[in-house]
């Protein structure tokens, strides 16, 4: 039971970006068959997609931190002995990890700043939209810590790719 919670838990942002891939396609699919079949187009569909996507996007993010599948430039990094390399991945990793305070901490000031914003169509305060800054930086943040560690330990993360020749 409690490993089956953890991989529900642990897959959850990959689980909400395709439901909400999943949404935005059929809402699309939708408004396009009631403004061309029916000759009425929902008015609110283009908030909610939009609203949507935002979501999306940041847990899309999440998703790929977990992977390790963000891009970097380490050509210089690699061609360092092991010791001056665990030095400069901690540095990045403590850059990273700032960063990721810092878009939660902001993220939140927005969220509380646009609680009384409301959408135009479907009066919707922009803190439901905005929210997704934290709750994803959130969950960017504990799974660059476990990165962290592994580079911490010594350990390497999953992401070893070698040089294209």
């Amino acid at each position: 039971m409690g490993f089956t919670l953890w991989k529900i838990v642990k897959n959850l942002d990959e689980l909400l970006g395709m439901l909400s891939m999943a949404f935005i396609i059929l809402l699309a699919c939708a408004n396009v068959f009631m403004r061309y079949v029916v000759g009425s187009p929902w008015g609110w569909v283009e908030e909610i997609t939009i609203f949507t996507f935002v979501w999306l996007t940041m847990f899309g993010a999440a998703a790929v931190v977990k992977v390790e599948g963000h891009c970097s430039i380490d050509v210089l990094t690699r061609k360092l002995p092991p010791g001056p390399r665990r030095i400069v991945s901690l540095f990045a990793d403590s850059c990273v990890l700032i960063t990721l305070v810092l878009l939660i901490w902001y993220g939140t000031e927005l969220t509380l700043l646009a609680t009384n914003k409301i959408t135009p169509i479907l009066g919707i305060p922009y803190s439901y939209v905005d929210a997704a800054i934290p709750v994803s930086g959130v969950i960017m943040f504990i799974y660059y810590l476990q990165i962290a560690w592994l580079h911490l330990t010594g350990r390497e993360p999953n992401c070893n790719t070698e040089e294209l020749h």
